[in-house]
């Protein structure tokens, strides 16, 4: 038997597909399992998901014809655009499912027209196990880093915090001068700070990096995507916006403390992980978005701006005790 699953985007997204292979492979032991997906996030299915193949050829008629002549028993749409709908109707497997997005819902959400809120987007994922009506286990994503894996932070002190102070928009980023009051203004005794993100983000970490008292390393773009999970392993607390980053260290494990504000829980983005705090201000706007914007669009950005950095000091400290 071969199944292929298709999810192009985004980093947190392909993460949270991970449970969904686990569960595939314990219902269908003796199948062929590949993964449809871009390039750029090919190497970190590639090392950290139990996956046959990795295929990112889906952008032409050519490689999506390539691609049909594995001859799929199943095709599994993670990512219901209509890339992927064209993706799966050319391939055109002998049975196929999509997951349902919740587009109306959310859109409610947001529009603040409804009550209803969604828990996860992994419970959207699984949508599909009811169509296909195969029993399945709800689990959380889980990555594994090899245990002998190289040390990919520079040397510091006994607790090594992890900061991400980027997202995609700039209305899920928690303003910087909270992070540095954190790092400044706080007993933090034998810590070290690593500030992480992409290339495109060092002028945030690098901000911060300037103004920071205490044992502060700028690693932004320092890693590829593969030993970025293996230095987020390294961690003992990381803290984060509502990012990519937030749902590797939630697979890892981490103890972690994630900032949520214009894209709150009700949307079903907060980190599956049993050692995470979330912290958010609850106000009447919130969420504004789906995916956050540019800026607040009432000027205010008080659901960011409203959290204390006190609060934020008083979970890490509690984190601290589970470390």
């Amino acid at each position: 038997m071969k199944i292929l699953l298709i999810r192009f985007s985004s980093l947190g997204d392909i993460v949270l597909t991970q449970p969904l292979i686990a569960q595939l492979k314990e219902s269908y032991p003796r199948a062929e399992i590949h993964y449809l997906t871009k390039t750029a996030f090919a190497p970190l299915v590639e090392s950290y998901f139990s996956v046959d193949k990795v295929l990112t050829d889906y952008q032409s008629l050519r490689g999506l014809l390539s691609i049909k002549k594995n001859k799929y028993d199943l095709v599994i749409d993670l990512h219901n655009k209509f890339n992927s709908w064209l993706a799966k109707t050319i391939i055109h497997g002998k049975k196929s499912f999509t997951y349902n997005k919740q587009r109306r819902l959310r859109k409610k959400i947001v529009a603040h027209k409804t009550n209803q809120s969604i828990k996860t987007t992994l419970d959207l994922y699984n949508s599909v196990f009811r169509k296909m009506k195969l029993a399945y286990t709800f689990r959380q994503p889980c990555l594994k880093t090899p245990s002998a894996s190289s040390k990919l932070l520079p040397r510091g002190e006994k607790y090594k915090v992890m900061i991400f102070p980027g997202a995609t928009h700039n209305t899920k980023r928690i303003p910087c001068h909270k992070l540095i009051s954190f790092i400044n203004n706080y007993d933090h005794d034998q810590t070290s700070f690593y500030l992480m993100g992409s290339k495109d983000e060092k002028n945030i970490t690098s901000k911060i990096k300037e103004k920071s008292k205490k044992e502060t390393f700028d690693l932004a773009g320092d890693f590829n995507l593969v030993q970025l999970v293996a230095a987020i392993s390294e961690a003992d607390i990381v803290l984060s916006n509502d990012s990519g980053p937030m749902h590797i260290a939630a697979a890892l494990g981490k103890a972690q403390i994630a900032f949520f504000g214009s894209t709150n829980l009700s949307l079903g983005f907060g980190p599956l992980n049993k050692q995470a705090r979330v912290l958010t201000y609850p106000i009447e706007c919130s969420p504004c978005s789906l995916h956050g914007g540019k800026e607040c669009p009432l000027g205010h950005f008080s659901c960011m701006q409203n959290i204390s950095v006190e609060a934020i000091y008083a979970n890490y400290i509690e984190l601290l005790k589970l470390v």
